[in-house]
């Protein structure tokens, strides 16, 4: 809850304002972003400990003067929406950007959410402690900006430990600016190997401190390190799904050529190709990884398609069926993203309020028309050429390219059984049929129960889906229509359902229910690496992941690929691009392609 004393905005918790009401902006320049024109290149990254009320960045936005900005911040005590917008409206000294910023921030604890202001302004906050944010972290920042509160108010923030783990984060050269000129701040800063001066403060404030990083740390790899890019321009994605769609969209847009290869004579032949599905993130418990990986992906996908004409974000009520799914939604409680319902006639249910209903079939087809896709081209296998790759397809077909994604969901096992050699994958395909209805229910909005339901599309209603494991059968069941009936049965209840068609999709799924999304490893190298070191003392800390070089997956995205896909494609574009990746490191492991391997290699399973 917000406070405000002598017209400030204030802190109860650290006795304290968050800045200064007179001239507060001019106050940010001083102190902060005023660095922005001492940092080289057109590209620069800032970090900042504590985010507050957003004052430090949206000052830093408006001295950017055409340089593109990576903006950081960690921020355990964060403001919720409605408490920002009080903050804008009783200040009225934030920025232009305001109002787009509030539409995409939203408070997800102990996890990363990123905003994007246009093509050259990312902002990430990560929300919670910040020496557990630094663990989840990795970037190297051409500034710091210290701003939490006092030392002797908010010692946390001023300790030692931080300010050693802080000079990881820097890249050689960067400078770190802070409000305060407290002893403890300017000896520690000295101790962490910065040098160390003293400037002038702001209005009746006689110093700050400004630090510079003297030298570049690099913090211990471990199995799931980051992938080393080699340089590229021609990138090839495989699979034209949204999986293969959206990510060279995003490659596109960053300014690569791109190609996409598709075995089919169109694009959404298979786990894409339904007329409507439904953008909701899986609600699981907020303390697993899992659960955190989809609403982060969520927060991301539904920024993506906020412009497009095949999205309807009309909000999805999603019904907890079961003891689990209600105590699933009360563990995460009222928050920005959904509103829970325990009254519901049926059962008690989230209000998912910017989750939307889409058209993947069109939406595929639309985003392909500004793309290069080549049809009827199966992939059949790839060779190093020169600095790059020859890619081979059946029918003696070949694409040559520096950068190869592949996006080839259910057919994913075929990359792993024959090309990459991991026997250790766990991939399946599972077959989903989908029933066409014809205007059975009335809705506002789609739903999620047993089953699930799309509102109408020009007449014909989506519902569905089965869901069987290795089954490849493509032709539609009339029994799985029956089945799709009975899971929405309490809906129907006086309704005539006239059932009009089916569509059978396949999709790949995981062992562990999460993506494919990272750098392809080297199965072999791999074992060679773990043999030396098994039966030391420092397995965590090492050379780091052995992987293909410059090839990239996105795959088993199961049923929610279309939160999902978007999440993979905009990691992936962080990796070879070598920002900080839009999620943490615990997701991140969570979905590196290796960790099957990589799990059976801790456990001495590997032969």
């Amino acid at each position: 809850m917000i406070e405000f004393k002598q017209d400030g905005l204030y802190s109860k918790r650290f006795d304290d304002v968050y800045f200064n009401t007179q001239n507060p902006l001019l106050e940010c320049f001083h102190t902060y972003s005023s660095v922005v024109d001492a940092l080289e290149g057109s590209n620069i990254t800032i970090a900042e400990a504590g985010f507050g009320a957003g004052l430090n960045f949206f000052s830093t936005v408006s001295s950017l003067n055409g340089k593109n900005l990576h903006y950081i911040a960690i921020e355990k005590y964060p403001f919720n929406k409605d408490e920002l917008r009080q903050i804008y409206q009783r200040f009225e000294c934030f920025s232009r950007y305001f109002d787009e910023f509030i539409k995409q921030y939203e408070v997800l604890q102990n996890a990363l959410i990123r905003i994007n202001l246009g093509k050259d302004i990312i902002l990430d906050i990560y929300f919670g402690d910040i020496l557990e944010g630094l663990k989840e972290l990795n970037f190297k920042a051409d500034a710091w900006y210290l701003d939490g509160f006092t030392p002797a108010k908010n010692p946390q923030m001023w300790s030692e430990e931080l300010f050693g783990a802080i000079k990881y984060f820097c890249k050689n050269g960067a400078i770190i600016r802070t409000f305060s000129s407290a002893s403890i701040v300017r000896l520690r800063l000295l101790d962490a190997g910065f040098s160390v001066k003293k400037l002038k403060g702001f209005g009746k404030k006689r110093e700050m401190l400004e630090a510079i990083c003297v030298k570049e740390y690099q913090k211990p790899q471990n199995w799931y390190s980051l992938p080393a890019i080699d340089k590229f321009t021609n990138v090839l994605v495989i699979g034209g799904g949204v999986a293969g769609l959206v990510s060279a969209t995003k490659f596109k847009k960053a300014g690569f050529n791109v190609v996409v290869a598709e075995k089919m004579n169109e694009v959404a032949t298979n786990g894409s190709s339904n007329l409507a599905g439904i953008l909701m993130p899986l609600i699981t418990l907020p303390t697993t990884v899992l659960g955190l990986m989809h609403m982060s992906a969520f927060l991301m996908a539904r920024n993506f398609y906020k412009d497009s004409e095949f999205s309807d974000f009309c909000g999805v009520d999603d019904y907890g069926v079961s003891e689990l799914q209600l105590k699933r939604f009360e563990e995460w409680g009222q928050n920005g993203i959904f509103e829970l319902t325990k009254n519901s006639s049926l059962y008690p249910s989230a209000f998912i309020k910017s989750a939307a209903q889409l058209m993947p079939k069109s939406l595929c087809s639309d985003l392909a028309k500004s793309l290069d896709v080549k049809f009827g081209y199966e992939f059949a296998g790839l060779k190093k050429s020169g600095d790059g790759y020859l890619v081979e397809f059946k029918n003696q077909k070949r694409v040559s390219a520096d950068l190869v994604i592949f996006a080839m969901g259910d057919k994913s096992n075929y990359l792993f059984n024959e090309v990459f050699y991991d026997e250790y994958m766990q991939l399946s395909s599972v077959r989903g049929q989908v029933t066409h209805i014809k205007n059975g229910i009335d809705l506002k909005r789609p739903f999620s129960a047993k089953g699930y339901a799309c509102k109408s599309v020009n007449g014909v209603q989506v519902i569905g889906a089965t869901y069987d494991r290795n089954d490849f059968t493509s032709c539609a069941r009339s029994k799985d229509n029956e089945k799709n009936i009975a899971d929405i049965s309490e809906f129907l209840i006086g309704k005539n359902v006239d059932i009009i068609g089916s569509n059978v999709g396949f999709r790949g799924y995981s062992g562990d229910r999460s993506p494919l999304i990272g750098a392809v490893h080297d199965a072999l190298k791999f074992k060679e690496i773990y043999k030396s070191l098994l039966w030391t003392k420092n397995r965590e800390n090492h050379a780091g992941a052995v992987h293909h070089q410059n090839i990239l997956i996105s795959s088993a995205h199961g049923s929610r690929g279309l939160c999902t896909a978007v999440f993979g494609a905009e990691i992936l574009l962080d990796m070879v691009l070598g920002r900080q990746i839009c999620t943490t490191k615990s997701i991140l492991d969570s979905l590196n392609p290796a960790r099957f391997l990589v799990r059976k290699l801790k456990k001495g399973l590997v032969k």
